[in-house]
This record gives C-alpha cells, structure tokens and sequence, in this order.
C-alpha cells in the first residue's frame, strides 16, 4: 500500500523520509490543548464563569496596573480580537467582576480594572488553582519550562503565518527563532 504523501517538508520536522513523528506531535498538542480547554473550562465554572471569560478576568488582574488595562492590550496578550475582548468585558462588567472607564489619555478607548468582587471570586480560586496548574506542567523542570515559553510564543506567530498561508492574503515573515 502507497505511502500517503509527506505533510511537511522541511528536514528539521522529517524523520528520515517520514513524517510520521511531526503527526504524532500535533496530536499530542491537540490533546494537550483540548485538556487545557477543558481546565480553563473547569476553573472558570468554579467561580460561575465560562472558561473565556475566566481567562479574560485573570488576564486582567495581572496587566491591569495601576491605572487599568485597554481592551487592545488584552486581546494582544490572549489572541483574541479586540471585538470579542470587549463583549466578554462587557458580560463581566454588566456582573460587576471588572470596571469600564474611560481612558484619560483617550476617550473613545476604555481602561478594565478588576472590581473587588472579581478579586474574591480570584483569590478564592487560588487555592484549586494552584494544584491543577502544578499538575499540567509537573513533567517541567525550570530549563523545561524556560525553553517551552520561548516556544510557546514561537508557535503561536508560526500559527498566525500558517492562517495567513491558508486564507491566500499574505507571505509569511521571517523571524529569527528564538531557541
């Protein structure tokens, strides 16, 4: 039986003339994203959020400063678009878990600070956050985990490149890798 046609071709992903190896790796990703879904899911319901809008919430308490963070900033750091980071603000805002104001340095734009009740809803994940986290990365040592956030952020500009190659639209850019 004929070989199904390679999936790649640069030589650093091949295993000799097989590709076989690279597929098994996006599956793994694929489970281990589907897993990390399902925990963002789990989490986010523990304190009566669906798993985006826990994300988005947290997200928030860690960029939000002292004088809060634009939607633009949040939905840089997640991926998301700004128009999805400003409907699931407005469902956390319209439950009283984030503030919306504007901000002084331009009105037309909006700074998110986490309310006091966000905050407790947080802090009182923390405790059953903290082992499950522990527990996704527990095969990690530090020079493990170093080198996969260097990747992390690798891959996900290899994705967008890969969309763009998919949608027709645009050349991907070349980057130095960071490893």
């Amino acid at each position: 039986m004929a070989q199904p046609p390679l999936t790649i071709s640069r030589p650093e992903l091949l295993d000799g003339d097989s590709d076989a190896r690279f597929r098994q790796l996006l599956h793994r990703l694929l489970a281990f994203a589907g897993r990390l879904e399902a925990v963002r899911a789990g989490l986010g319901q523990r304190i009566g959020l669906s798993g985006v809008q826990y994300t988005i919430l947290i997200c928030i308490a860690h960029l939000q400063g002292e004088r809060g963070v634009g939607v633009k900033a949040i939905a840089d750091h997640l991926g998301h678009s700004g128009a999805f980071v400003t409907i699931e603000a407005g469902k956390l805002a319209e439950a009283g878990l984030v503030d919306k104001r504007p901000n002084p340095a331009d009105r037309r734009r909006v700074l998110l600070t986490v309310t006091a009740a966000g905050r407790a809803r947080l802090d009182a994940l923390a405790p059953s956050q903290r082992p499950v986290n522990d527990a996704l990365f527990a095969s990690l040592d530090r020079a493990d985990f170093e080198r996969l956030a260097a990747i992390a952020g690798d891959l996900v500009t290899d994705a967008d490149d890969a969309l763009a190659l998919l949608d027709g639209f645009a050349q991907p850019r070349r980057r130095a890798h960071s490893g």
